[in-house]
Order: C-alpha cells, then structure tokens, then sequence
C-alpha cells in the first residue's frame, strides 16, 4: 500500500464513529449538549450503514448494567451511566444497544411516563458526548435467561393478535417517532427484542408476525419516514420461526441474527470452539441475507460461567471475522458487561447463573479477554475505508425452497390461476379442518437446516463463496449450485425444491451452469436422465457406507476413499439405487453401486450422489475435528468445471472471502482450526499488493509465486487491504 493510500484510510476513519478525529456538524442537528457536536444521522448505503457519506461498521455490545441490571429504570444512576458509557469508548463502542420496557414508558394503556422519556434523552446526551450511537429496542419483553418483562394490564392478551395489543403497541411506536424524528444519535429502532416471546411461544403464526411488524414498523414509516428498522430476532431463520426474514424482509430496512451455536445442540452437535460452531455467525449471516436484506450481528456470545473466557475470546474472534467475510454489516454482541454479586441474589440472575458472566468486562469495568479480543477488532474494523465496498458475489448457490421462505397459506407460486369451482385444500397447509392443528415441521426443518449447514461449511473449505437464494430468485447468476438431500426429496413441502424446479435446472445446466443434488430414499427428481446421466430405480437401507473413487475426477484419483455412518433405520439416511444411463461413475459404494455420477449436459455438467451426505455429516458430533474431507468432492467438482473463486487458501479450515470496491478493496480471513496454520492466499482478483491491518496500522505482505502466505493463529482473523 502506497503512504498516500494508507494517508487516505487513516483520514476515513477520522469521520468513521470509533476512528479518531473531530465530527462535522450536521445540518439538521440533534439532541446534543451544548458544545458538544450532534452525531451525524445514519443511513443504509449499499450493504453498510453510513453517515456523512462514509460507510462504517457499527462495533458495541447490548448494554445492562452491572449494578442495577434490568432493574436500572427504576434503580437510576446516572454517575455509573456515564461510567459505563467512559469504558465503552475506551473498548472502541460506537454503538451500543440497550433495552426499552414497555410497562416503564407505558404504566397504563395510553399513559407514557414522563421520567422514562428524561432518561432516554440522558442517555442521548451521553450518545453524543461519547460518540457512540444508540439502538434501542423497543418493547421488552423477554430478557435474560427464562424472564418476561410484562406490562400489568395485558391480563393474557397475546401481544402479536389481539386487536388492543396491536393498537397500544402502534400508538407507542408513533409516540417515539414523534418524539425523536429528528434526533441523530439513534442508529436504528430494533422494534422488539427476540420475538415471538416465550409467553406466547407455538401460538404466533406467520400472518401475526407480518401484521405486528407491518403495523409497528408503520407508525415510524409515518411519522419519521428515513428511521433506520429491524427486529432483533434469534434463531428465527435457522428455527423456521414465524419472524423469520422473509415474513419480515418487506417491514424493515436490515435483518439481525443472534448466533448462539451453544444454544443449539441439534444443529450444532459440537464443543463452542470448534470447526462448525465457529461457522454459525456466516451461516445465518448468509441465509438471512439471502431473503434481500443486509444483515447485522446482534448478540453473540457465551458465559465465563459455562465456558473457559480465553475460549470464548477465541470464539467471538474467528466468528466476528467469519461474519464480515460473510458481509454481516454490524456487530453488537452480548453483553457489555458481567452482572454484579447484588444481582445473583435475584431474578432473572437467581434463576439463570450463566447469565450472570457474559461480559466484555468485569462487573468493575475491568477487560475480560473477549473485551481484549473485541477493542481488537473494533480498532481494525474502524480502519476499513468501505468506500463503494460490497460483499463479493457468491461462486455457490444453495437453494431455499419457496415452502420454508414463503408466509404459511401463500398459493403464489403453486400454479393455480383464476376462480376454483373446487378448492384446493393441503393436509401440509394445516388448519383444513378446524381446529386441526397444522402439522409439525420441527424434525423436517432440523433436516433441512443441517444439510444447508454441512453444505455451507463444506462449500466454504473447498474455496467456494456459498450464498442463500431464493427458489423463484434469479440463482442462475452463481456458477455452481448445491441441491443437498432434502431439497431433492418429496414427502415435505417446507424442505424441497417445487417440480418445476427441475425445467429451470435443465436450463441452467445446459446454457453452461454445474449443478451438485445428493439424494436420500425420499428423493424425486422428474425426467432426471438427461440432467444426470442417471435414474432413480429404489432405494435401499444403509449403515457403514464406503464411497470409493473409481475414475480420475479433478484432483481425486482412483482408490481414494470416504466413509460415513448413516442412523440406524433412518429413511432419510437410506440411500438411492441408480442406474446409469450416459454418464460416467466416479465413485462406486461398498456394494459396488454407483454412488457418484458425473454428466456433461449440453454446455454444463452435473454431479449427482446416491447418498445423503450432508446430512450424515450434520449428525456427527465434532464431524469436522475428525479429519472430514467430503469437501475434497465439492473441490473436484469445481476443478472438474473450471470455476475459479476469487479469492481461496491452501488450507480446508482457513476461509478467505473478498469485499470488492471499484478500485480494490478486503480479503477477510477467519481461521476455524484449533493449530496454528501458514497459509497460502491466492487469488483471481487483479490484486497487485496486499497490505494487513493490525490495530496499529497496515503492514505491506510481499508476494510469493503464486500468491501470498501468512501466518495465523488458532482462531485467528485477518483483514487485508488490496490494491490493483
């Protein structure tokens, strides 16, 4: 990087909230104290949040205090306020996120209390003081470990159907546009906190989710049309939840994820620091981002009370890196800091222990190595001139059905047209018969959600950018696309490809596209023997299974062996008979069958397999520390068609992905291995020289050969800046 170019990046940060430098005024102004310079207003530019015309990144934590936790409304002291408000500025905060309690702004139906809005403004003062941006989320509601913040008069109402809930809470919202319409230091309004509450949890359906965030997000739209919305959901998209992003994509400007692998055995059978763990803040950043919203990190973390705290540093690092790779536009983990010795002895810390050290800092404002790890990162990230940047486009396609997207009861895209004399009803639709509760998708999603996972992670160590589109989006753009058993099956709506799926596949392939579909005992693919070279002739039970490499494919050479352990009696696991009709067998199963099938269809080629083995990998605990290399077959597929990622490493466990400018722009690494590693980056990007940006600064790398190698610890993320 030339002394102008690293002049130039430093000047950007001097305008970026968390870089150093002073703040142009804004015309509008704000709320600020006298003296003291209002925030600029933040907009969405591209992927990223801007102010002033320069893209930043928003760094910070959710913010309870340490003394009063979340009773600090009531317990109001603005001295440890500010204190706490010091020490996030010192971690490197420009944004924090905080919660707003329903029954504190509104005692009564209608009646808003004076004292909660005076504290509000207080802490927008400190906002601006300490130039950090506030996003509070509205309505709380369910926080920390099993505790729900109720209002005194909702007397049961279910706060996402009932006609006067729906009202209050629209009325409220209003009032805070009103209110604070012109107010700059609020990054954004995160309209609630993890929704659907647990008080109502099974009971909210995907039209409740629509109508409660069409209405709230309405009442800003109205009164304060350029406010910044989102709903701070968890686990929505990976848990097919009725506020997933693509019921809620059209309410708001930019979708959250609450990456909590530990809280997901089922899909993260794996110790928190591990291969597929680490992985969960790209996963759902790029699934969420798929539904044509940018995505922001919300909460992120794990307890000292539960985990070692060097680990769960480790942890936040690679996943932080993992995530902006992945294009996640904002970072706001949980939490600011542990809760003090006063509030173990009550609720909601009586109840929930590991709650209790979830911190970036001691209860005394002293750093923890996670609090280490984030000012790290909050210094780089500052660092980063996002100057027309934009995730680089994806090399892979995995495909989300129209089911599992779509609202429940939508016959958009079933292909039916005008008036029915006789209506179509679907057992699969539920609620045919009333009172006949729809049928559980909770097994079917998990089936699903973990091929998606093993399909990501493995598209990842094999070099390739896998993204999320849509069934009835425009996919064909990617060269490749990943079709892994469920979406090539046929019992469950939610978890596959709709029939005419297949023409538009036909397609792709033939005008040059390179399809992968595993396939299970459950699998449907019409007229698939032009497609594969191949047809389905039955099915057969499968145990210990053995896929050995028969015929040169990319680097993979004859002998060469993958083995796998399918469940005891599973269907899903069971594995397709094929018969070949054209194409040619790569790899043949213990039986001597054909388990790998590679097709040349018109200017494109295909690779289908008899077995489901995304799906066995998703069901292994620890899969990817036990020397996992499935990916070696994703990788000769790729060599096999010629498609060349624009930015790889040598190492299966290293991830690289760029964010491009026009001129240039970064190569974020994120390491998954628990060893240190060197590693060689190459690319396919016009990139001349790479410098590395430390909290320091930027450190040229040199070139060698091919490429460049670098160093990286376990766990370790890296940002690279390239310049043609």
């Amino acid at each position: 990087m030339s002394r102008k170019t690293l002049w130039l990046v430093m000047v950007c940060a001097m305008f970026v909230p968390g870089g150093r430098g002073l703040w142009a005024r804004e015309g509008s102004g704000g709320a600020g104290e006298a003296g003291v310079k209002p925030l600029p207003r933040v907009l969405l530019e591209g992927n990223y949040f801007s102010c002033q015309g320069r893209r930043f990144i928003p760094v910070g934590a959710h913010w309870v205090p340490a003394k009063a936790g979340l009773q600090w409304p009531q317990q109001w002291d603005p001295q440890d306020i500010e204190a706490d408000f010091v020490k996030m500025r010192e971690l490197g905060f420009n944004t924090v996120r905080l919660d707003l309690f329903w029954a504190w702004f509104e005692p009564r139906p209608g009646d808003y209390n004076p004292e909660a809005f005076k504290q509000l403004d207080y802490l927008i003062a400190l906002a601006h003081r300490y130039r950090i941006y506030l996003h509070p989320s509205l309505f709380i509601g369910g926080e920390v470990g099993e505790a729900y913040w109720d209002v005194p008069w909702r007397h049961g109402r279910h706060p996402h159907a009932d006609p006067e809930m729906l009202r209050l809470q629209t009325n409220q919202a209003a009032e805070f546009a009103r209110r604070y319409r012109n107010e700059t230091a609020i990054l954004a309004w995160d309209l609630t906190d993890e929704p659907p509450y647990w008080i109502v949890e099974g009971s909210t359906t995907d039209a409740m989710a629509i109508n409660w965030t069409r209405l709230i997000a309405g009442a800003f739209r109205r009164l304060d049309p350029q406010r910044l919305l989102v709903v701070g959901t968890s686990m929505e998209d990976v848990g097919h939840g009725p506020f997933r992003p693509d019921t809620i994509r059209d309410e708001v400007d930019f979708l959250s994820v609450h990456p909590y692998a530990i809280y997901a055995p089922e899909l993260f059978p794996d110790p928190m620091l591990s291969e597929r763990a680490t992985y969960c803040a790209a996963f759902q950043t790029a699934l969420s981002c798929g539904a044509g919203r940018p995505v922001m990190i919300q909460e992120m973390g794990a307890s000292s009370a539960q985990y070692g705290p060097e680990r769960i540093a480790a942890f936040d690092g690679v996943s932080m890196y993992s995530g902006l790779a992945a294009g996640a536009n904002g970072f706001l983990l949980w939490c600011f800091t542990d809760a003090a010795l006063e509030q173990f002895r009550q609720v909601p810390y009586l109840r929930a222990p590991h709650e209790t050290q979830f911190g970036l800092t001691t209860w005394d404002r002293q750093d923890r190595p996670r609090g280490a790890q984030f000012k790290s990162f909050a210094k780089i990230a500052s660092q980063m001139d996002l100057t027309g940047v934009e995730p680089a486009a994806a090399e892979a396609a995995i495909i989300v059905p129209d089911e599992w997207a779509k609202p429940h009861g939508d016959f958009s895209h079933l292909g039916l047209t005008g008036p029915a004399s006789i209506p179509y009803v679907s057992q699969q639709d539920g609620d045919a018969v009333p009172g006949e509760k729809p049928r559980d998708l909770g097994e079917p999603n998990r089936w699903l959600t973990g091929a998606w996972l093993s399909s990501f992670i493995l598209a990842r160590r094999a070099g390739l950018k896998a993204d999320f589109p849509r069934e009835y989006s425009n996919w064909q753009t990617r060269p490749m696309v990943f079709l892994p058993s469920p979406l090539t099956s046929t019992e469950v709506d939610l978890v596959h490809v709709h029939t005419d799926f297949w023409e538009k596949a036909r397609a792709y392939v033939h005008q040059g596209g390179v399809l992968y579909a595993s396939l299970s005992a459950d699998a449907a693919i019409p007229e698939m023997e032009s497609l594969f070279g191949a047809r389905l002739m039955d099915h057969a039970p499968a145990s210990d299974v053995t896929l050995k490499i028969v015929a040169p494919f990319g680097s993979l050479q004859p002998g060469e062996t993958f083995r796998y352990t399918a469940a005891s009696g599973a269907f899903k696991h069971w594995a397709a008979t094929l018969e070949v009709r054209g194409g040619t067998v790569v790899a043949e199963d213990q039986e001597g069958r054909p388990a790998l099938v590679a097709h040349s269809y018109g200017a494109g080629k295909t690779l289908l397999c008899a077995y489901p083995l995304e799906s066995y990998i998703a069901a292994v605990p620890s899969a990817f520390e036990k020397n996992e290399n499935t990916h070696r077959i994703y990788q000769a597929l790729r060599e096999w068609a010629g498609v060349n990622p624009q930015v790889s490493t040598d190492q299966p466990s290293v991830e690289a992905l760029a964010l491009n400018a026009p001129q240039g722009g970064y190569f974020v690494l994120a390491s998954h291995s628990a060893q240190p590693l060197k590693v060689m980056l190459s690319t396919a990007l016009p990139a001349k020289s790479l410098g590395r940006i430390s909290t320091d600064g930027v450190e040229p790398l040199r070139r060698e050969g091919p490429g460049w190698r670098l160093s990286l610890k376990p766990y370790e993320g890296v940002v690279l800046r390239w310049l043609p």
